[in-house]
């Protein structure tokens, strides 16, 4: 009776109704959908330019590899402010949205600036450091070559990367989760139609190879953000708060306080997981050329199904936060209680593809 009694009780903590996870997953969807986009693209180009020669996506996956890093340093930075955002969201404070927005543009141009500054002093060095290992002299040139030639034009795509970044979190914050879903699925067509056109040089476009992968990829980024930021400023009576958004760029001391306090261990978190694979892929690239190729592939599916548990880290984050700012501290517990064992669940499933991911290539 007693164990009856518990089994209960903690089916009502931990575990919600349908209408329960049907809101959630009205949150994490969309998201997911979103997420797996932005991950299907570098799978997409790693297949297409397979399709042209090894040492072309070999260069290609290398620099993926290195893009992806600064992906979740993006990641990293303004999610630690979108803590902020769904509070304030919830609290019906415009302004303060505003703020956590305008810390989220500063930190992503800084670390957009960083990156686009490393990269174009040391990016050979880095790619280079994945090529010591066995392969012809030409195949290492041809193979450094493609990877430069990708990585010039990726550049480009940066800074419409982190704007959608920027505003997509915010929106979500805001609860607009579907937008950016089909500004990314809209993304997707077209750098699939252009990987196409540019790659293999279809009807009157020129054979681009790499080159050609690359400006589809950042002719994508920049539809994608013109979707996104277009959409939030001509619909301000859902969006308030990108009304006198840009008067000012000034973000108040005590709040990029609370922010860094609270999001710096976030950032550092997904800067030194990335780095660290990024790192561990360097490290089986000594194998030779073919490894670097495989790998590198791998890792891009592996993201691909990684998502879900993101998103629903994500959903925590907006649901809770929300609830927070509006001051409902018993019914944000109850909610956390049962997403976050939800969530730690697709986790643990995460880690564990992760580790047998890991097992496989050691037993290779």
């Amino acid at each position: 009776m007693e164990r009856t009694k518990e089994r209960s009780s903690f089916r009502k903590k931990f575990i919600g109704d349908r209408k329960f996870y049907m809101m959630v997953l009205a949150v994490a969807v969309p998201i997911m959908i979103q997420n797996g986009i932005t991950n299907f693209v570098s799978l997409l180009d790693n297949i297409m330019i397979g399709r042209i020669g090894t040492e072309q996506m070999s260069g290609a996956s290398i620099v993926n590899q290195l893009i992806f890093v600064y992906n979740l340093c993006i990641f990293g930075g303004v999610s630690g402010a979108g803590i902020f955002t769904a509070q304030y969201f919830g609290q019906k404070d415009h302004e303060g949205v505003r703020q956590t927005f305008r810390y989220k543009f500063w930190m992503a141009v800084i670390l957009t600036i960083g990156t686009i500054l490393l990269f174009l002093t040391v990016g050979e060095n880095l790619i280079s450091m994945y090529l010591q290992g066995e392969g012809t002299a030409q195949q290492i040139a041809d193979t450094l070559k493609y990877g430069k030639q990708y990585l010039d034009i990726m550049l480009f795509g940066l800074p419409p990367f982190m704007m959608v970044q920027i505003y997509s979190s915010t929106l979500r914050e805001c609860g607009e989760t579907v937008l950016p879903m089909k500004a990314g699925v809209v993304a997707i067509c077209v750098n699939l139609l252009f990987n196409y056109l540019l790659i293999y040089g279809v009807f009157f476009f020129p054979r681009l190879g790499v080159r050609g992968a690359a400006i589809a990829t950042v002719l994508s980024r920049y539809v994608e953000a013109a979707i996104v930021i277009g959409w939030t400023h001509r619909h301000t009576e859902k969006n308030a708060f990108v009304n006198g958004l840009y008067s000012t760029l000034k973000v108040p001391a005590n709040l990029t306080k609370k922010i860094l306090v609270k999001g710096t261990p976030l950032l550092f978190n997904e800067t030194l997981w990335a780095s660290a694979m990024a790192m561990l892929t360097q490290c089986y690239s000594v194998r030779g050329l073919n490894v670097v190729a495989s790998l590198n592939i791998s890792n891009t599916i592996n993201n691909v199904f990684n998502i879900v548990f993101i998103a629903l880290g994500d959903s925590v984050a907006i649901i809770v936060g929300q609830l927070l700012g509006a001051g409902d501290m018993k019914k944000a517990r109850d909610t956390d209680n049962k997403t976050g064992s939800y969530d730690f669940e697709h986790r643990l499933h995460g880690f564990r593809a992760v580790g047998q991911h890991a097992d496989a290539l050691g037993a290779a």
